[in-house]
């Protein structure tokens, strides 16, 4: 637990060194205050997302992969799953789709400005913060000097940033909420590539 001071609770969730879930932040007067309680609006699907990405995987069947794969960021992608090893993963996410690409970027960055000026700052740096802290241990490497794995796991990374800021946005529906639930389960969907949707092994699983 993280002791708040004279801070706001946003402040002190993002100065924290580590996460001890479920994460919660102390007042002055001892009044304990949870995560969701802490980012305000939207803090409940923050914490709903990583409570996820703190399960263990619990295998996905092939057609659940691919229902989700499908669900873009940009949206609706209607191409055959293409479930690969982790190799080739990153050689397909160097042919995936530039305009497809530029669309998911766009859309990922699209709620910040609506957050900062809403005087929401503070509130979406701490979910980054936290988002980030308990990612990085989830979806390491298996193997620290494999190359590819840390590729995979930063492009994990990428995608769960943007399901976080949106999911603080509130937003009835969340772009990246479908893809966010492939990041849990260890799975790196990449995009569409050379005819196919593409789906990778993350990080974990190299």
């Amino acid at each position: 637990m993280t002791k708040v001071g004279a801070w706001r609770a946003a402040d002190a969730l993002a100065a924290i060194p580590v996460v001890i879930w479920p994460l919660q932040v102390v007042a002055d007067d001892g009044q304990r205050v949870g995560l969701a309680e802490a980012l305000g609006p939207g803090g409940s699907a923050v914490e709903q997302l990583l409570n996820h990405l703190r399960r263990p995987p619990s295998g996905f069947p092939v057609g659940k992969v691919a229902r989700l794969a499908s669900a873009t960021p940009a949206g609706p992608v209607d191409l055959p799953l293409a479930l690969v090893p982790l190799t080739e993963g990153v050689e397909r996410s160097t042919t995936v789709d530039a305009d497809w690409m530029e669309e998911v970027d766009h859309i990922r960055s699209a709620p910040r400005a609506t957050l900062v000026a809403a005087g929401r700052g503070p509130e979406l740096e701490a979910a980054l913060h936290v988002s980030m802290l308990l990612a990085t241990e989830a979806l390491d490497p298996a193997v620290d000097s494999d190359v590819a794995a840390h590729v995979a796991s930063g492009a994990q990374l990428w995608l769960l940033a943007g399901a976080v800021t949106w999911a603080l946005a509130d937003h009835a529906a969340n772009p990246f909420g479908p893809w966010s639930e492939l990041v849990a389960e260890r799975l790196w969907p990449i995009g569409p590539s050379e005819g196919r949707l593409v789906v990778s092994a993350g990080a974990t699983e190299a």
